[in-house]
């Protein structure tokens, strides 16, 4: 499923039929899962397109976005050795 919504701008869409509908949080979730995993490849790629990404409502502020956003740049302790 996650192939179907990576979207080559270097984000994963919401719905497989939302490629242009992307959240900050979730694809910051989704790529600390995948590095997890070994599997997210492209971690810088998602990493860039969101550092220059706004919403333009309240997520762009909101404190947690930032905290995922530090956690997928350096997952440290969330990834088993």
């Amino acid at each position: 499923m996650l192939d179907r919504m990576w979207i080559e701008d270097g984000y994963f869409c919401r719905e497989p039929y939302l490629p242009k509908m992307r959240f900050a949080f979730t694809n910051y979730g989704v790529s600390v899962g995948l590095q997890a995993a070994g599997a997210m490849p492209d971690v810088e790629r998602l990493n860039a397109y969101f550092e220059g990404y706004r919403s333009g409502d309240e997520y762009d502020r909101a404190a947690i976005s930032h905290v995922m956003a530090c956690n997928s740049h350096f997952p440290g302790l969330l990834l088993r050795a």
